[in-house]
């Protein structure tokens, strides 16, 4: 039976898929917040240290320093696994989202170690004996939320992801570090250490789902099925397209379709088709072949599955309508610091100085 695309072609629109990526890392890096908040206070226990114990006034730098590198690790495997979730999500793919997750996981907890490690170190230098815990503040966490953003990256599992995850990160941590004392407030240290997270978390997303956006040009949509409607979005100069959860487009439910059954190369006006190894011959536009262009608005079917390529250029929708039947063919079958206390008032201090930790919220005094 023939399969109509034209009032598809001329319905499909590259912002959908744009607002489901911003929409999707934006609340992911919310989600990921609350839980990273959860995890160290929790499992790391801020009030009372679990691995690590030591006053405030007796901690020695190395303590602050293992202290923060645990402390930071529990909140980018939270901040981390909600982030690395969020395509599978997108896609309706529970699998691919374990995957994701998976992957990520050795590299959040490495990652988030040694970014704890670093920013606090930077942040007791730059400190000094200052008490404008602002700017040293600020730095440390951008640091953290950049190491923190490449570890997320690892799970997509593509380098332009990578990157965006990396500067996403950097800048999340930055703003969330420079307004972290500003919105905490005269509240409890947990307090302020639930908004800064969760703004941090909810800024990571947000920067990494812009520089998403901003890096898509292709798309696909599938024009058939019962996931009808779900959008791939192409990050990488080459795309495999197949039923395996590690490939950028993964199409399941689909006997005819191998693991890696097509390779998709960008190209000016359109997408560079070719079938893998071991792989049935595709339809472009009707017409069955082993290796051809898909032109922007055009058709692909691959098994029983069709695929429709969209472009953003410039914000605007650049999806001509396409009046394209599928051929009835039959396809061929593949071959087989201490965060957690907080400082007494200036009022009630002890003699001598407590030495700085990342995660209080401290104000500078009067």
């Amino acid at each position: 039976m023939g399969f109509d695309f034209s009032s598809i072609g001329k319905q499909m629109n590259i912002s959908s898929a744009s607002n489901s990526v911003l929409k999707v890392m934006t609340i992911a890096g919310a989600v990921g917040g609350v839980a990273g908040f959860a995890l160290s206070e929790v499992i790391q226990n801020p009030d009372s240290p679990t691995f690590f114990d030591c006053e405030l006034e007796s901690c020695t730098s190395g303590d602050l320093i293992r202290q923060t590198a645990v402390w930071f690790m529990f909140i980018i495997v939270g901040l981390g696994l909600a982030l690395s979730a969020s395509q599978g999500v997108r896609e309706k793919n529970v699998e691919k989202s374990k995957t994701n997750v998976f992957t990520s996981l050795p590299a959040l907890i490495i990652g988030g170690l040694i970014a704890g490690a670093i920013a606090q170190k930077i942040y007791e230098v730059m400190l000094g004996g200052s008490d404008n815990y602002v700017v040293p503040r600020t730095i440390a966490w951008g640091i953290v939320g950049g190491l923190g953003g490449v570890a997320v990256g690892i799970g997509f599992r593509s380098a332009i992801r990578l990157r965006n995850c990396a500067l996403g990160g950097l800048g999340g941590g930055l703003i969330g570090g420079l307004l972290f004392d500003q919105l905490s407030g005269d509240g409890s240290a947990s307090l302020s250490r639930f908004i800064g997270i969760v703004l941090i978390g909810l800024l990571m997303g947000l920067f990494m789902g812009l520089l998403d956006v901003a890096s898509t040009d292709f798309y696909l949509e599938l024009a058939s099925g019962e996931a009808r409607g779900t959008q791939f979005v192409l990050f990488d100069q080459v795309s495999l397209i197949g039923c395996a959860r590690t490939v950028a487009v993964t199409l399941k439910k689909d006997p005819l379709i191998i693991e890696q059954h097509v390779r998709a190369t960008k190209g000016a006006n359109g997408l560079s088709v070719e079938c893998m190894r071991g792989a049935s011959p595709v339809l472009i536009n009707g017409q069955q072949t082993q290796n051809g262009v898909l032109p922007v608005g055009g058709a692909l079917q691959i098994g029983n599955t069709v695929l429709m390529l969209g472009r953003r250029k410039g914000g605007t929708r650049n999806v001509p309508g396409a009046n394209y039947q599928t051929s009835n063919a039959p396809m061929v079958s593949p071959q087989s610091v201490n965060p957690v206390r907080q400082s007494p008032p200036p009022s009630q201090q002890a003699p001598g100085r407590a030495r700085p930790s990342i995660q209080m919220p401290n104000k500078p005094k009067q």
